[in-house]
């Protein structure tokens, strides 16, 4: 068990190694005192000595320059949707050492099996952080509905490993924590048939942390409009050519008025400082993304005023998985009763 001294220290090396007269200087805190705090954290292993600083001009003693143990906690972060899972392996830094992407179908049936079999082959980590689609209820780890996966007010056990459960919106938005304060991340969910409705959630950061909402479901924009009326063409068909949905300019006209709606609606109410068009907005022509930016500046409120900073992500799944490792870290350095939770785990 950590006390709350001990929990800034660990925080304050989560930015960068440090030394303990540094680490002093920022809590406000005499030095003795951090180095008394240090003997545990260094005892068990979750900090270690990266390097000696060279003795100052007036002699004295090397300066320990402290970091974090990479080894000392190995995630796995897991992006999970209706055909398939992203796993990704990451240390207590958060740096990806691993990447891979399965095909396998996912629902009530073998949605625990297939994570246990994961973290099976994975023996040497030792937590999980999920991301899925879906209204999620991250403080009790429960999947409320999950129309993609068919699941609802759905709990699980992984045994002894501890593990995080997130939205995938939220988890790609953690992606991006270090990157801006406020964010918005629009993930895009467009269905096999493509003359069914899309899906359209937000990841929300506001003031460095994910907001999730009163019921867990903040972010959640619904369906939207069809891509097109043809009933012919699948994502299969706009995977190989991304100008099949001018097939159907009446309909792309409509999901580019409605898509742009929504977000700039959002963009009003959060007014971030960054915001990302995840999901499948990377399968769209760039001339639609374009056209959906333009029409999103215009609704914009104050736009001579506002900048729009915006950004399109083409990692996908790759995204969610590693911002579920990212979000899981975050919980530890902010939250001292989840990270004691993951020290008794590590039995420290």
């Amino acid at each position: 068990m950590i006390n709350q001294l001990q929990h800034q220290i660990l925080r304050s090396l989560s930015v960068a190694p440090s030394t303990a007269q540094s680490i002093a200087t920022e809590l406000g805190v005499d030095e003795s005192t951090i180095s008394r705090n240090l003997r545990f954290l260094l005892n068990c292993g979750i900090v270690v000595v990266k390097d000696y600083l060279p003795a100052s001009s007036s002699g004295g003693r090397k300066s320990r320059l402290l970091s974090l143990n990479p080894d000392w906690l190995k995630i796995i972060g897991l992006s999970i949707e209706q055909g398939g899972i992203c796993v990704i392996c990451a240390d207590f830094t958060g740096r990806q050492h691993s990447s891979e992407k399965r095909i396998t179908s996912i629902g009530p049936g073998n949605f625990e099996k297939v994570i246990h079999k994961i973290i099976q082959e994975h023996s040497n980590s030792n937590a999980v952080s999920i991301a899925v689609p879906g209204l999620i209820n991250s403080s009790k780890g429960e999947i409320v509905y999950s129309q993609a996966l068919s699941l609802r007010n759905f709990s699980f056990d992984l045994g002894d490993i501890p593990f995080t459960l997130l939205n995938d919106a939220n988890a790609a938005a953690a992606c991006y924590l270090n990157d801006a304060r406020n964010v918005l991340y629009f993930l895009l969910t467009i269905p096999y048939d493509l003359s069914k409705p899309i899906g359209l959630g937000a990841g929300i950061v506001i003031n460095g942390s994910l907001y999730e909402g009163s019921n867990s479901s903040a972010g959640e924009l619904g369906e939207g409009v069809p891509l097109t009326t043809l009933h012919d063409l699948t994502i299969e068909d706009l995977e190989r050519d991304s100008s099949v949905l001018f097939r159907d300019r009446k309909c792309l006209e409509e999901f580019k008025q409605h898509i742009s709606f929504k977000i700039a609606t959002a963009v009003n109410l959060v007014d971030p400082e960054l915001f990302i068009l995840g999901g499948d907005f990377c399968l769209l022509d760039r001339t639609i993304i374009q056209d959906i930016i333009n029409n999103v500046e215009k609704q914009v409120t104050l736009r001579k005023i506002k900048k729009i900073n915006w950004q399109l992500d083409e990692n996908g799944s790759k995204t969610v998985a590693l911002g579920a490792v990212t979000a899981f870290l975050k919980k530890f350095f902010d939250d001292l009763e989840f990270a004691n939770f993951i020290l008794q785990n590590r039995r420290c």
